[in-house]
This record gives structure tokens, C-alpha cells and sequence, in this order.
């Protein structure tokens, strides 16, 4: 996927539509804003309740009043920063599209324009889970993607297995839209073409988890959704060329 296209702004023919980033708060039970902008501050300064780490920033669980919740907040200085909080607020706008999407967490806003807010899932990452039935699995998560296209959105990373949830050993849940592409309507012709290289790449990633990357096994009536990219191509032979040359300088020794 080109680096470039995480800003998720107007400003940019292959971002996402600019929609108001509206203020924070949505409907959570017991809990203010200012309770939760409280702790993420003091969550951010102390380096505690982090969950994960990722490229975007740290994923902070908050866990009180009866809530389970994801805080995601960016990291870095300067330029870094800027990108970072860029990529959340374009995963703001995302999630705000998929709002009537099951398969998705919930979203409950960007808490002081900066701390995405979202549904604690209760799933396995897809590359520890046990899965119960592939084929009720995968059938749901190609109908899921498609759900997501249907609304304009294309993820672009579901190959990174870590964007994959597996709730209750059955049912997939996608996370993680930070440089997920929206189509813009009208004349935006790059902003149309990277959109449907995305969606090839989510049908790709798709047949990609279901066959294990064992192209070969693929079914029939799963061919169409495989046609990979000249840039998943080069990804490849690049990836190969790697491990070859590796290969022999251990043989070498």
C-alpha cells in the first residue's frame, strides 16, 4: 500500500472525505467525558493501561463503571505526531461510516479532537485463535468485506493478521482502519483508482487467511476474489529474493 495514503483529509485526491470531527460524547453509561480524559492523560503520562503498541500509537484499555473500552492515542513529536493524529482522525471518519456495519467496534468519538474511542471486543487475534468452522468463518468475513465496500470503504491491511479478531471462535471482527481508503464521489480519479486497488487488496488478504498463502489450494468459486497487484507482486519476489539469499549464506557456514 503507498505510504502516502493515510491522510484523511479533502486536502489530498486519495484521503477520505472530509466529514466535521464532531465532539465527543456518545452514550456511555455512567462515564464522562472529562472522567476519560482524565485517565488517558494520566494513562499517556504514567505508560500504564497500555494494551498494545502499533504504528499509529498506543492502545490504552480502560476498565472501570461497568465499561470495557479501547482509547487509542497517538505518539511522537513534530511531523510523526502530526501523521499519527491524521491517521486517527481519518479512522474516526471511517468508523463513522460503518457505524450500522456488525463486525466492526463500535465507535464512540475522538475525545478532545485526539483519543479515538472505541468498543473493547472480546476476541483472539485470528493467528492464535482456534476457529470452530473455517467455512462459516470465512464466508462471514468475505461478506463482511464486502459490507464494508458497499459503504465506501476499503481496509487495505488485512493481511497484517493483527487487524483480524475471532470472537467466540467463529465470527470475525475487523479493526484497525488507520490508512483505510474512503471513495470519494464524483470526479477524483486517484482517490478512485487507489480505492479499487485497496478493495483488490482486501479480497487478496481474504484468500490469503483462508488458504494459509497456500495459492494452489485455492477453490474454484474462490478464484475470482484472487488477482493480486503488480505491487504485491514485487512484495513477493522481494520477500522471496530475501529469504533466498538468507537461506544460502546460513547453508554457507
Amino acid at each position: 500500500m503507498p505510504c502516502f495514503s493515510f491522510f484523511g483529509c479533502a486536502a489530498y485526491p486519495w484521503g477520505s472525505i472530509e466529514l466535521p470531527v464532531t465532539p465527543m460524547f456518545k452514550n456511555i453509561n455512567n462515564l464522562t467525558e472529562n472522567e476519560l480524559l482524565q485517565w488517558v492523560k494520566e494513562s499517556v503520562k504514567t505508560g500504564s493501561n497500555i494494551l498494545s503498541r502499533g504504528y499509529q500509537g498506543h492502545v490504552y484499555l480502560y476498565e472501570g463503571k461497568g465499561q470495557r473500552l479501547i482509547l487509542k492515542a497517538p505518539i511522537g513529536w513534530g511531523l510523526g505526531r502530526l501523521i499519527r493524529r491524521a491517521m486517527l482522525r481519518n479512522e474516526y471518519r471511517v468508523y463513522s461510516r460503518l457505524s450500522e456495519v456488525h463486525g466492526v467496534p463500535h465507535c464512540y468519538g475522538l475525545l478532545d479532537g485526539r483519543y479515538l474511542v472505541l468498543e473493547f471486543i472480546d476476541g483472539i487475534l485470528v493467528y492464535r485463535a482456534r476457529i470452530k468452522d473455517r467455512g462459516v468463518f470465512f464466508e462471514s468475513l468475505l461478506n463482511l468485506i464486502k459490507k464494508l465496500h458497499k459503504a465506501d470503504v476499503a481496509h487495505t491491511d488485512l493481511k497484517k493478521k493483527g487487524n483480524l479478531l475471532v470472537v467466540q471462535g467463529r465470527m470475525p471482527c475487523v479493526i484497525d482502519f488507520g490508512v483505510s481508503i474512503v471513495r470519494k464521489p464524483g470526479f477524483a480519479p486517484l482517490n478512485h483508482y487507489l480505492y479499487n486497488l485497496a478493495r483488490k487488496f482486501d479480497f487478496n488478504a481474504w484468500v490469503k487467511l483462508k488458504y494459509d498463502g497456500k495459492y494452489e489450494n485455492i477453490a474454484d468459486e474462490d478464484r475470482e476474489y484472487f488477482n493480486r497487484t503488480v505491487i504485491e507482486k514485487v512484495s513477493r519476489w522481494i520477500k522471496d529474493t530475501y529469504l533466498d539469499i538468507k537461506k544460502a549464506l546460513r547453508g554457507g557456514r
